[in-house]
């Protein structure tokens, strides 16, 4: 078990499969007890724009699918630098892809806002690390 007090983790794919597949990855590893997943990018933000009135925002981590229909996961980013730091500082992105596009790997690489990129599927180990590595002063 990660002990971080009210970690939360938000997945954002399309993929039904991936979704599933993560949350399960999550829970039966206890990285976290709090998993809210969402198939469109756009409901994803609209979820963190109401977390802008809460008194403190929970320690966030958003395990972000690339390559999505209608908002992918670039578009989601640049949507998501608008927000207030309030929000920004509190959410850790990790890019999730099987992608092997090097153009996608460099984008990723390249933006600030993304902590990670975490291969497709999943390793418990990869995503564990991961989580421990962001909040190592925690």
């Amino acid at each position: 078990m990660i002990s971080i007090p009210d970690l939360r983790i938000i997945l954002v794919d399309d993929n039904e499969i991936d979704l599933l597949l993560h949350e399960r990855l999550i829970t039966l590893q206890q990285i976290s007890r709090t998993v809210i997943s969402f198939n469109n990018a756009n409901k994803a933000l609209e979820f963190l724009s109401s977390n802008i009135t809460l008194h403190r925002i929970p320690p966030t981590i958003i395990l972000l699918d690339i390559q999505m229909p209608e908002m992918d996961g670039f578009e989601f980013l640049e949507a998501f630098d608008s927000y207030p730091a309030k929000i920004k500082s509190q959410c850790h992105i990790i890019m999730v892809s099987s992608s092997l596009d090097h153009g996608d790997i460099n984008r990723t690489n390249a933006n600030p806002l993304v902590v990670k990129l975490l291969r497709k599927p999943l390793l418990a180990k990869d995503l564990r690390e991961t989580v421990l590595e962001i909040f190592k002063d925690f």
